[in-house]
């Protein structure tokens, strides 16, 4: 676990600064150090692991994750790292269901109705939005259902707006392949941060928590970053290049905490205003006396058991998903919203968006408020749009920002 937090001097000289120590900065200054580079990461936090936060309650056998959770995919990167680190994911399996009208379905066919729809997404030609695509019934007359599956999947999984994603871009990617592993998700009961954790692991001297970088000063060759760590002391590191590994709406943020000012502003940044947004997302995490889910249910079918509900698509506008811990059968469930209805409940209070929740439940389950209230034991919730070194969940494409991830990464002058 990185300690240190302060950088010894109001100057230091490295190769390479890193700003940020979420996974993503983390593995570079591992994997720079492996290759003999001296690095230095500054982190504005008082912890590591950027949007993945990690907790622990006595009252659960397992972790509670309020950012980052899955392992989506092959993911190959992320696996050779939790073999190293002898993490051991385990597969999300179970039974997928929705609630329609007041009454729950089996969706015993999920990933063959989003692929209904998904597969007539086209990768050439001009782009469009999600919602332009879908306007025009990809699937056919007998796939609205499928349709409405897709919304909400990309506002929810991609944590954006249909109207404004780029179509060319989830073509290429959006969803899950058909091919075999690639619509598997994955978690650890032990969690995220434990990958986190692996990356720093004898590496602490060179991170800096609670470092918040203001300025990045450059010219080829050359960056001095100015940063001001705790009791607002100044440093200066100064460095051959700088990986910046900020979140987007961070790199755009203008004269507020947390803002990053570049002298001189590198053009693609602008550019890159119009290319690619930041989608918000709420997840809340509850705790229950015990699994109420898998007792009767009058909007259940006659016969049907929720003991196995890995995922529940709901009709609740608050939270569209929500989900179990499944396989292990443990009494908490995960609430999720993403895209503009995740944007009406950003900056609320956690109580407020305690009472949605309990709503939302609720409403997806068939029964009453005061059924799941009295079963709440634990709740948690973190508020990633007005976290000044998040101010988001994820970012997306843009109409005609297909290719502006790629962009935005390369190196500008060998430096940044």
């Amino acid at each position: 676990m990185a300690k240190a937090t302060n950088i010894d001097g109001p100057s230091a000289e490295v190769d390479v600064t890193i700003v940020g120590a979420g996974v993503a900065g983390l593995a570079a200054m591992r994997q720079l150090e492996e290759r003999g580079l001296r690095t230095c990461v500054l982190e504005a936090r008082d912890r590591i692991g950027g949007r993945i936060l990690t907790l622990h309650d006595e009252r659960l056998p397992h972790a509670i994750e309020l950012g980052a959770e899955f392992i989506h995919g092959s993911a190959p990167e992320l696996i050779e790292i939790t073999e190293a680190a002898r993490i051991v994911p385990f597969a999300v399996e179970g039974d997928r269901w929705r609630m329609r009208g007041g009454r729950l379905q089996h969706v015993g066919d999920f990933w063959q109705r989003l692929h209904t729809v998904m597969r007539h997404l086209k990768s050439d030609g001009e782009d469009e939005s999600f919602a332009e695509f879908l306007s025009r019934g990809p699937g056919g007359r007998g796939a609205g259902d499928a349709r409405a599956l897709a919304l909400q999947f990309v506002e929810g999984f991609h944590a954006a707006d249909p109207s404004l994603i780029s179509a060319k871009a989830l073509a290429n990617g959006g969803s899950p392949s058909e091919a075999p592993g690639e619509e598997r998700a994955m978690r650890t009961p032990e969690g995220y941060h434990g990958v986190a954790a692996w990356l720093a692991g004898g590496l602490d001297d060179r991170i800096f928590l609670e470092t918040v970088v203001e300025r990045i000063e450059w010219a080829p060759g050359s960056v001095s970053v100015l940063a001001r760590g705790q009791n607002s002391s100044a440093t200066t590191v100064n460095a051959r290049a700088a990986i910046v590994t900020v979140p987007l709406d961070v790199l755009f943020a203008t004269g507020d905490k947390g803002a990053i000012e570049f002298s001189p502003a590198p053009p693609i940044i602008e550019k890159m205003r119009t290319r690619l947004k930041m989608g918000c997302v709420v997840r809340v995490v509850t705790l229950f006396k015990d699994r109420w889910w898998t007792g009767k249910l009058s909007a259940a079918p006659s016969g049907a058991s929720l003991d196995t509900m890995s995922y529940l698509f709901g009709d609740s506008g608050d939270f569209q998903v929500w989900w179990t811990l499944h396989p292990a059968h443990l009494p908490a469930m995960v609430g999720w919203v993403g895209g503009p209805a995740a944007s009406r409940l950003a900056g609320l209070s956690s109580e407020e968006k305690r009472h949605r929740a309990i709503a939302s439940l609720a409403k997806n389950f068939g029964v009453s408020k005061r059924r799941v209230e009295s079963q709440l034991e634990g709740f948690w919730t973190h508020d990633w749009d007005t976290d000044p070194f998040a101010r988001g969940a994820y970012s997306y494409p843009l109409v005609g920002g297909s290719q502006a991830a790629k962009q935005l990464s390369r190196p500008i002058e060998n430096t940044l």
